[in-house]
């Protein structure tokens, strides 16, 4: 336990950035070690918020991104995260748009409007270019041209950049359509496209309950009966295969340690999402908020890919 990290440090890129719906900072890990400087970042959530705060210090404020003044916000380069996705969610009740936090969709765009940053990159679930979601997704992609940037947008499997997790994510990134380029995604680096398993991830961590030692997050929620192997909706992992999503719920669609009769604890959820050991959430989070923050989150390395890739991408263009 402890050196497990799947961003490597870049150096400055120069890059300032604001983040919205920032969680608890998965994604920070990846554009942090990509080599921008986050200047503030935004979520509702208080437990998300929290888990920022330990990991990453001050400039992280709780607020509802819909009451919140747009010209009190930072001037930055780039502008990171997507709009809670459980509206768009094919797991959720599909409310769309029109639920509650779908507006937050045209916030966003709202914001990105009025900042003109030179780029910005939205995450959200693949649910977005599902048949029922898809006119909201063209609209969207519509009202980001008009408003001056050049859309790129891409179905991302983290397995594809080197994370043990089969987790497929919507990117769209936008360009000022000034800059003259339009955002090209990166190539898996050599060995990393479908290669990571559990067993690279996880495989060397104690099993639960030997040593207690904070850091490590060994908690983990026993399978009650009612979600025993014998349930559909828990499933066995497999060593010498990559994870299925790490979702935010905590006992439905439990994939259940290929070792023993439990949840994956806290910590291997984040290995998973490939976060580094350095990252911890705070001891006074829930467990259940733990588990939420953590399968709510932008795989780190994901981030990091597309993190570098725009910074490369950007320097090109002003040289």
């Amino acid at each position: 336990m402890g050196d497990f990290n799947l961003t490597p440090q870049q150096p400055a890129n120069g890059l300032t950035v604001l983040e919205l719906f920032c969680g608890g900072g998965l994604g920070a890990i990846g554009f942090k070690a990509a080599g921008y400087d986050i200047v503030k970042a935004l979520d509702f959530n208080k437990n998300a918020v929290k888990a920022y705060r330990h990991n990453f210090g001050d400039y992280v404020e709780q607020a509802d991104i819909n009451e919140i003044d747009i010209d009190s916000l930072p001037n930055t380069d780039v502008i990171f995260g997507g709009p809670p996705c459980q509206d768009f969610s094919v797991a959720g009740k599909g409310a769309g748009e029109d639920g509650e936090r779908g507006k937050l969709v045209w916030r966003y765009l709202e914001i990105i409007a009025a900042k003109q940053p030179k780029a910005f990159v939205f995450e959200n679930v693949k649910g977005l270019i599902t048949k029922r979601h898809r006119p909201t997704f063209d609209a969207l992609i519509e009202k980001f041209n008009e408003i001056g940037y050049e859309i790129s947008w891409r179905v991302m499997s983290a397995w594809d950049y080197g994370v043990a997790q089969k987790r497929e994510r919507v990117f769209i990134v936008g360009v000022r359509k000034a800059l003259g380029f339009t955002f090209e995604f990166p190539k898996p680096l050599e060995g990393d496209y479908q290669t990571r398993v559990l067993r690279d991830v996880i495989g060397d961590l104690p099993e639960v309950n030997t040593g207690t030692n904070a850091h490590v997050q060994t908690r983990a929620t026993t399978i009650k009966p009612e979600h025993s192997l014998s349930n559909q909706r828990s499933y066995k992992a497999d060593f010498k295969e990559a994870a299925r999503t790490v979702t935010a719920s905590r006992l439905d669609h439990a994939e259940i340690h290929p070792k023993a009769s439990r949840r994956f604890t806290v910590r291997e959820c984040l290995r998973i999402q490939s976060a580094p050991d350095t990252y911890v959430l705070p001891d006074d989070i829930s467990l259940s908020a733990q588990y939420r923050i953590v399968g709510n989150g932008i795989a780190s390395r994901v981030a990091w890919y597309i993190g570098r890739a725009l910074a490369d991408q950007l320097s090109s263009a002003s040289n």
